[in-house]
C-alpha cells in the first residue's frame, strides 16, 4: 500500500523537466538569436545581448509566460548594449558650437524627452529620461568629443 501511495504521489507531480522547460522558452524566443537559456532545477537563467532595456524586460516576461508554473525563478544576466552610434565621424573638441550642434541634433532624435544645447563646446541637457537611458546618452554625446557633457538638467524617471 505504500508503495501504490508513492506511486501516485509521483504520478501527480506536475512540472516539466529542466530539458523540456529549456525547450519550451527557446521555442517562446524563436528569433532572439543573442539570448541564450539555461534551466536548472526550474531556475531560468538568461544571458546573451540585447539593444535596449525594454527588449531585456520582455525577453524576461516572455520567458516567464512560457514557463508558466514550472519556473521557479528567473535570473536574468542579458547586457544591454550600447546602440551603434547613428553620428557622424567623431568631432575634434573644438568651439566651433555650429558643427557639434548639428552633430548634437542628430544624436538626440533617438532620445525625444530630452533637449540639449551647446555653448562653448558644452552640451547641456535638459529633460526627463529612464535610469537605464541615461549611459547611452552620454556615451553618445562623449563620442561627439565636447569639452564637456552636462546632464545636471535631466530628471530621472523610475
Amino acid at each position: 500500500m505504500a508503495t501504490s501511495a508513492a506511486l501516485s504521489f509521483s504520478a501527480c507531480k506536475s512540472g516539466l523537466s529542466d530539458d523540456k522547460l529549456e525547450e519550451k522558452i527557446e521555442n517562446a524566443l524563436t528569433g532572439r538569436k543573442t539570448v541564450d537559456v539555461e534551466v536548472e532545477k526550474g531556475k531560468v537563467i538568461l544571458s546573451g545581448t540585447v539593444a535596449s532595456e525594454e527588449e531585456k524586460q520582455q525577453i524576461e516576461s516572455i520567458a516567464k509566460t512560457a514557463g508558466d508554473k514550472d519556473v521557479k525563478s528567473i535570473q536574468n544576466n542579458i547586457i544591454v548594449s550600447a546602440p551603434v552610434a547613428t553620428t557622424p565621424a567623431p568631432i575634434e573638441t573644438s568651439n566651433n558650437d555650429a558643427v557639434l550642434g548639428a552633430a548634437v541634433n542628430t544624436f538626440m532624435k533617438d532620445f525625444p524627452s530630452v533637449q540639449a544645447s551647446v555653448k562653448d563646446g558644452i552640451i547641456s541637457v535638459t529633460g526627463t529620461l529612464e535610469q537605464a537611458k541615461i549611459v547611452t546618452l552620454k556615451q553618445g554625446l562623449d563620442n561627439l568629443n565636447p569639452k564637456k557633457v552636462d546632464l545636471s538638467g535631466i530628471v530621472v524617471k523610475k
